[in-house]
């Protein structure tokens, strides 16, 4: 019985968890465009947008866009608790910048899925609609309504970085120039309505993901000895 109640340790779990910013990157590109590239402008003439959403191939298209999108998130949130695990380590005292990176990470992570089922349902109603019927309007208050939604997550993304950030700094783990470039960062990312400021949030989640990833495999290899 004391065999089976001792706690498994979750190091191998963990660092891979923290290579989940990499395919979160990867899916949530893949899937925006695959919801949004061909798309005709959602305030363009209507009867471009009947015509274009009346086709179920392109119909289907954006759902795989969704689930793609939505499986990014899933990893995203494996990178957010390895995340969370790594300023916890590093913080040390009452744990008030490891709760901010998992509060604001979880804010946005869950804004995003929102976002994409908002649009990704509204696009593709007409799957559901007498006739198959398409409605211009209702599409274009839903892309505005989406594109609204994802950018008020960057008010959690940028808690999650700023805070992970200052707690590296804090700790001497990473160099005061990176430190402060990554504060930089967050606070870029407090405007994702302009969307762009995602691109800059990407790589930092990238080089934060196989920087983690790196050093757990260090951490382990030197563990024995």
């Amino acid at each position: 019985m004391s065999s089976l109640a001792t706690p498994r340790p979750s190091a191998g779990i963990a660092r891979w968890a923290a290579l989940g910013g990499v395919p979160y990157v990867v899916l949530f590109v893949i899937g925006t465009i695959l919801i949004f590239g061909n798309s005709p402008d959602s305030s363009g003439a209507p009867a471009k947008i009947i015509d274009w959403y009346s086709k179920s191939s392109h119909r289907t298209t954006m759902n795989i866009g969704w689930a793609l999108g939505a499986l990014g998130v899933f990893f995203f949130f494996w990178f957010l608790s390895a995340l969370r695990q790594t300023v916890r380590r590093l913080e040390g005292d009452d744990g008030f910048l490891t709760a901010l990176v998992a509060i604001g990470g979880t804010v946005y992570g869950t804004l995003t899925l929102a976002s994409l089922a908002l649009e990704v349902g509204i696009r593709t109603m007409s799957d559901d609609t007498y006739h198959h019927q398409v409605y211009p309007g209702i599409i274009h208050a839903a892309d505005d309504a989406g594109w609204v939604i994802h950018a008020s997550g960057g008010a959690g993304l940028g808690a999650m970085i700023i805070a992970a950030s200052l707690a590296g700094l804090r700790a001497g783990a990473i160099p005061r120039w990176a430190g402060w470039l990554s504060v930089v960062v967050g606070i870029i990312s407090l405007f994702l309505i302009v969307f762009f400021p995602w691109f800059v949030v990407a790589i930092w989640i990238l080089v934060v993901s196989i920087g983690m990833f790196i050093r757990a495999g260090r951490a382990s290899a030197a563990a024995p000895a």
